[in-house]
């Protein structure tokens, strides 16, 4: 039997970020506030646009050039988080603070105590990557001042290695010892006592990716409480962040697959599908299989169901979007129950270790992936 059938072909023209983000983007032309634009990508797609590297911030440039050769400053989806957050996620909540004059000045998101002449324990802001002595804390030896200089990032994984985690500051009590710690150094340049401790602000993506990708225009600084990031086209795409409140054009995003991780039979499983206004996922080429590897790679289950299936009453493997194969990645042990026609009916699932195709019993429960037709 010729496995490989092409019956039908159908051509669909996808626009996707990355082959490793399937991700579709949506210039909205509309002037809104970030949060209004927010509830409209939710609305309408997934999310406002999260940008994970470099191709994608040219990328998106490019895309909004081509729909609107005059939009120029555009929202995406990172935002801070208002209010400090202690490294140490036990004292999140503390809100003890010691900020000096004119402090914070938006210099930067990270924290340091500054005990040189007028400032004695006064905080002030200032860029992540400055680099500093640092004040860690221990639970059973209380605070510890590393006389080495690392930025606040660095810092804060010395620490955690080290000790438990960058200082904590709650009360008066404790700025003081931490103050009185940093006066008793030995050494006595000024520089030396301008010491980090655990107190940073948050930028967050709309969505809660962990994308750690920055675009930020040099000596960017913004003295709002609230602020929210803009694209700024005509600067080389270099990022500002503005008022949240301020109304702009932006981006949303479309994921193209969802992988579900959730064990279900293959006929469960295309019903959830299509329960969300999906369907199983088809991979009819190269480009959809190494989207579908990416997926596969935070599956809960050895295999994972496609769209693939198997009748015995015309002898062929076909996808549910009515493409028969032509594409296919069967694993080289593939010949065994493949073709098999018994009771019970057999559908086609990727295995997680190494992305190829096998054939299963339809009543196996296993995670899927569904994809949704742009």
């Amino acid at each position: 039997m010729e496995r490989i059938t092409c019956m039908s072909l159908l051509l669909t023209a996808v626009v996707s970020s990355s082959a490793r983000a399937p991700r579709q983007y949506h210039f909205v032309n509309q002037n809104l506030s970030w949060t209004e634009a927010q509830s409209y990508c939710r609305e309408k797609y997934t999310d406002l646009f999260t940008i994970s590297d470099i191709q994608e911030q040219n990328d998106i440039e490019q895309a909004i050039k081509r729909v609107n050769s005059n939009a120029d400053r555009v929202w995406i989806g990172l935002k801070n988080t208002k209010v400090g957050f202690w490294s140490d996620p036990v004292f999140y909540t503390e809100q003890y603070r010691n900020w000096g004059s004119d402090q914070p000045g938006g210099d930067g998101d990270c924290v340091y105590m500054n005990c040189v002449n007028d400032h004695k324990g006064q905080w002030h802001d200032v860029d992540c990557n400055t680099t500093r002595h640092f004040i860690c804390y221990n639970a059973s030896k209380g605070f510890i001042i590393v006389q080495e200089q690392k930025n606040w990032t660095e810092a804060q994984k010395y620490c955690r290695e080290s000790h438990t985690d960058l200082a904590s500051v709650r009360n008066q009590s404790e700025n003081e010892q931490i103050q009185k710690i940093i006066d008793q150094n030995k050494t006595s340049g000024d520089q030396d006592k301008r010491v980090w401790i655990g107190l940073h602000r948050l930028w967050v993506w709309s969505d809660n990716s962990t994308s750690t990708f920055t675009h930020w225009k040099p000596n960017n600084n913004n003295n709002n409480r609230e602020t929210c990031t803009l694209i700024v086209i005509s600067d080389e795409g270099q990022w500002t962040d503005e008022k949240c409140s301020e109304e702009h054009p932006f981006v949303c995003y479309d994921e193209k697959l969802v992988l579900v991780r959730e064990n279900k039979t293959w006929t469960e499983a295309l019903r959830r599908c299509r329960n969300m206004d999906m369907d199983l996922v088809s991979v009819d080429s190269e480009q959809m299989q190494q989207r579908v590897m990416n997926v596969t790679s935070s599956a809960l289950s050895d295999h994972v169901w496609l769209g693939l299936r198997h009748s015995c009453t015309v002898g062929i493997w076909f996808w549910v979007n009515g493409q028969t194969v032509c594409y296919d990645q069967w694993a080289s042990d593939y010949d065994i129950g493949l073709d098999e026609c018994d009771q019970t009916v057999r559908s086609g699932a990727i295995r997680t270790h190494d992305n190829h195709w096998i054939s299963l019993p339809e009543t196996k429960e296993i995670n899927f992936i569904c994809i949704k037709y742009m």
